[in-house]
This record gives structure tokens, C-alpha cells and sequence, in this order.
């Protein structure tokens, strides 16, 4: 036991590179493995030898700098150029057969990435030395034309094993379902899978054409095929989980997770893959499910996974991960890599840079029912001149600070420019659209102009219990309503099919300058409002 949790934390306390004042090149510091208490550990036998190193990143959103997190104690994590050479200890420190992978949603989501398309980003993963890519629902907001531009300019591949064209008879020529590398004397096989929602995840004119499949069944497909070739089989999968209660230097038991990712590894033989690498979610995993590591870092570079596959003598092969938080200060940053990304930073600083609001206190996302969703849901009514508006959750993507806010820091918020429209709904129609609201584990969307109380015990499709309208009224089934939503929505985004063919007015503007426009006329310092919009039953 103590050899095991020796390794396991000499892993998570790498060599990390030091900072060198005659070079701008990271070099290895040695240090001794320590347990949390800072005492050091046996010694690891040297019969034992790591034989694989996986270095896994996650849902990048072109976090291209580093930033501070509600967890990390106002220390900047992340950024492009500390990953790298993070990227490159964790590597180096190994002196082992190492592959870089990632698991999706590498472009869309900051003005610095979405400024020029995800070229900056793309030139990021060229430099982490990325060997393989999963293809993320939000690599397609920029239209499949876009995304294939994209991948011409990679270093690596793009893999999708499930994605089809819309019979799901034939791949597109441009779609990779699996791939091989070869290094240090290993084959490993690398199977990619996009996320089975992606049509309700982006704008689904986007994808118009393709169908995503079942990712279980895709990797059936394929997996005789690339088991036969590799001594190692990955799956890059943007499907995610969420794990509760325990430190991410520990593996979770299966039990105290959920998600989508668990029930793919649930569809395949137990341990017929090597490694799942999942995304999408945002979260913190490292479990085992039906034999196979499942391991997900985060998110915008916050984590870095790292699974060893340990050769033990005596015992046979043992797998063994953990998730890295690559803290910007504790690395030299990369010069070449800041110097490509100072080009972009300069063309958008005058626009990042300028002032809009100031905001009373930090508005974070916490809870079902937030004051940030709120004010965003207020302002999509209030410019939109609706009688009410919905802001689905997945499009609010930062916390918004204390004091005065620029447009770098708003942009954080709603990255996505989708266009404000009106919609002309039915009564009937907007109460299958609250129904949906409050589908899930979670009311999963803001509202203004109305409050909801439901009851999550009641079947899907029946747990609103009432709705009361800003006039005190209920909501009259044959009435015409309007109701403001992001042009994602209207097409049927996020699962809102019920808005697909309303009509609809485009108001004029993305759903972003409707929240600066509302700002401008609001008191400063701005404070979010306070009345809760969304009622759980037994809360």
C-alpha cells in the first residue's frame, strides 16, 4: 500500500519546471515524493515501471490565458502559455512513452479564440503537441465548413466514430473514427466520440445533415479492428459525468457518479478498452466503471489528467490517475507560444479593455436560481419588449466580478452571439416550454416575466404546479405570448423543439449588446434582482 500511494503522489507532485533567470526554457527540479502532511514517502520500487503516460485535457473553450477560479484561491491556473510547459514536465518527468490527447471543445468560448475562428486556438494545441482530438459540439458553431478549415491546420486529428450522415448509412469524407500512434515502441489505438446531443447543443442548421450516434455502439464498430493493432485502446469521448465527494487525487467509486459517459462504458465489454477520456461536463472525474478508468479535468485548462499504466512486478499492469491543476506561477511561461498569442491579444484590446457597468457585487453562478440569470433573463425581456423571456443555463459560461466590468469580462459571460429574436407562442406552448425548463435533476434555465413552481417528483411533462405572470395572471392556453429567446432556442436548441416554426422577429441584436443596452440604464453599481423566479417543491 505504501509503494501504491508513493507513486500515486509522486504523480500528483510532479517535477514541475522552475523558473530560471538565464533562460526562458523550464528545467527539472528533483524532489522527494511527499504525502498531504509534507512527510516523505518510502521510497517506489524501481522494479516498477511506468510503460504508458496519457496527459489528457478537456473542453479548452479557447481559454487561451490564465484566470483565477473560486477554487484555487486567487492563484491563476491555465492559460496556453504555462500548459505547455506543464504539458512538457509532466512528459519529461515520466521518462516514459507519452501521448497527448483531448477530448473536445477546443475553440468556442473567449473573444481572444472566437476573434479569428479558433486560430489561436488551434495554434495552442499545435504547441501542447496534442496527438489526437474528440470533435465537441461546439467545434460546429462556426458551420462544418469552419471546423474542416480548422482541421486542415491541426497537427493532430479530429476522431468521431459516431458521427453519420443523416440515414446513417455513410461517414462523411471528412469524419476519422479512429486512429493509431506510434511511439516508443507502443501502438495506441485512439477512438474518437461526439456528443450524441450535439444537434440541441449548437445551432442545428449547423449540423444539418449528419446524424451523432449511439457512442456505445460506435465503438463496437470499430474496436476489433483497433484492438487488433494497438496494444493500447483510448476512447476520446465528449460525453461527461459528474462525480461527488472526494479529493481528485483519489478515484471515486462508480456509485457516487452519474452522467452519460458512465452508461458508454457500461454498453462495452468489461475492461475492452484501456482508458475513456470524457468532457462536456465541466467536471472533475476519475472513476472506474465495468473495468475501464474514466477520467475528465475539468475545464479551460483548469486540469490536466495523468493515467499511468504501471507495469508491477510481481502483480502484473496497474492503472493509476490523477488530475493535475497546472497553477500558472509555478512555471516559466512559454516564450514562443506567448509571443504567437500577443498578435491576437493586440488586436482585441481596445474592445476587451473598455468599460460598460459596474456591478455592486460578484455575480456567480450558484444554485438553481441566480441573480446573474436573472439580470441576463431581465434584459433579453426588457430589450426585446416581450412578455417574457428564457435564458437556457448552458449559455451563461462565466461569473461576472465585483466593480467595474469591460466587455472582455461580459463576452466571458455570453460568448456565443446568438441573435435575440421574439417569438409568437401559445399559451400551451409556453407552458411545455417551462415544462422542459424544469425537466431535469435541475430547473435548467432563467426566466423573466414570470414565476414557475413545480415539483421535480412528478413524471416529465407534468411538474409545473402553477405559473404566475408579472400581471398576477395564469397563463391562458389559447393567448398569444411573446416570449424572448436566443436564436439557439427558437431553432430548437438545448431541447426547446417546441419553438421550432413560431413565428419569430429578430429584434436587432445578439443576445450580448442586449445586456450591455440593459446595463446602460440601470443604477450603478448594478445589483442582479433578488426575487427568486423558479419554486422547488420541498426546498
Amino acid at each position: 500500500m505504501h509503494v501504491l500511494l508513493a507513486l500515486l503522489l509522486a504523480a500528483q507532485n510532479p517535477v514541475v519546471p522552475a523558473r530560471s533567470p538565464a533562460s526562458d526554457t523550464a528545467h527539472v527540479v528533483s524532489v522527494a515524493p511527499t504525502d498531504v502532511h509534507g512527510r516523505v514517502l518510502p521510497a517506489v520500487s524501481e522494479r516498477d515501471s511506468t510503460v504508458l503516460r496519457v496527459l489528457a485535457i478537456n473542453d479548452f473553450h479557447g481559454a487561451l490565458e490564465a484566470r483565477a477560479w473560486p477554487w484555487s484561491n486567487g492563484k491563476p491556473v491555465g492559460g496556453a502559455a504555462a500548459l505547455k510547459p506543464w504539458l512538457d514536465s509532466l512528459a519529461r518527468t515520466c521518462s516514459c512513452t507519452t501521448v497527448r490527447v483531448d477530448g473536445g471543445d477546443e475553440m468556442q468560448g473567449t473573444l481572444l479564440s472566437n476573434f479569428s475562428f479558433g486560430l489561436p486556438a488551434i495554434a495552442a494545441m499545435n504547441a501542447f503537441g496534442i496527438d489526437v482530438a474528440a470533435i465537441g459540439n461546439h467545434e460546429f458553431d462556426w458551420s462544418v465548413d469552419t471546423l474542416r478549415a480548422r482541421m486542415a491546420g491541426a497537427k493532430y486529428r479530429f476522431l468521431a466514430a459516431n458521427i453519420t450522415d443523416s440515414t446513417g448509412a455513410a461517414r462523411p469524407d471528412w469524419v476519422t473514427p479512429w486512429t493509431l500512434i506510434e511511439r516508443g515502441g507502443l501502438k495506441v489505438a485512439a477512438i474518437g466520440l461526439a456528443l450524441r446531443a450535439t444537434p440541441t447543443n449548437t445551432a442545428p442548421r449547423n449540423v444539418r445533415g449528419l446524424a451523432f450516434g449511439d457512442g456505445a455502439a460506435a465503438v463496437r464498430r470499430v474496436l476489433p479492428r483497433a484492438r487488433a493493432a494497438a496494444d493500447f485502446v483510448i476512447v476520446l469521448a465528449h460525453e461527461g459525468a459528474f462525480c461527488d465527494g472526494a479529493p481528485q487525487s483519489e478515484p471515486v467509486p462508480a456509485p457516487a457518479c452519474h452522467g452519460a459517459i458512465l452508461d458508454i462504458a457500461r454498453g462495452l465489454d468489461s475492461g475492452s478498452v484501456d482508458l475513456i477520456v470524457s468532457g462536456h461536463t465541466h467536471s472533475l472525474v476519475n472513476t472506474v466503471v465495468n473495468g475501464i478508468p474514466i477520467v475528465q479535468a475539468r475545464s479551460s485548462g483548469a486540469g490536466i489528467a495523468v493515467v499511468d499504466f504501471v507495469r508491477v512486478h510481481g502483480t502484473g499492469r496497474e492503472v493509476r490517475a490523477h488530475i493535475e491543476t497546472p497553477y500558472a506561477d509555478q512555471v516559466r511561461p512559454d516564450a514562443a507560444l506567448a509571443d504567437t498569442l500577443r498578435d491576437y491579444q493586440r488586436a482585441i484590446e481596445a474592445v476587451t479593455s473598455r468599460s460598460v457597468a459596474r456591478i455592486k457585487i460578484e455575480l456567480r453562478r450558484v444554485g438553481e436560481d441566480y441573480g446573474l440569470g436573472r439580470l441576463i433573463a431581465d434584459a433579453q425581456r426588457t430589450v426585446a419588449k416581450a412578455d417574457v423571456a428564457i435564458v437556457n443555463n448552458g449559455g451563461i459560461r462565466a461569473d461576472l466580478p465585483a466593480g467595474t466590468v469591460t466587455y472582455g469580462d461580459l463576452y466571458a459571460v455570453q460568448p456565443f452571439q446568438n441573435r435575440l429574436v421574439r417569438l409568437f407562442a401559445r399559451g400551451k406552448v409556453l407552458k411545455q416550454a417551462l415544462e422542459h425548463v424544469v425537466a431535469g435533476d435541475r430547473a435548467d434555465a432563467h426566466v423573466s416575466g414570470l414565476e414557475v413552481w413545480y415539483d421535480p417528483r412528478e413524471r416529465v411533462g407534468h411538474r409545473v404546479v402553477k405559473v404566475r405572470l408579472a400581471n398576477g395572471r395564469g397563463i391562458d392556453g389559447g393567448r398569444t405570448y411573446t416570449v424572448a429567446v436566443s436564436d439557439f432556442l427558437a431553432a430548437g436548441g438545448s431541447g426547446y423543439a417546441m419553438f421550432q416554426g413560431l413565428p419569430a422577429e429578430d429584434v436587432g441584436l445578439v443576445d450580448l449588446d442586449a445586456l450591455i443596452r440593459y446595463l446602460a440604464v440601470l443604477r450603478p453599481p448594478v445589483e442582479a434582482p433578488g426575487d427568486e423566479r423558479i419554486h422547488r417543491a420541498g426546498r
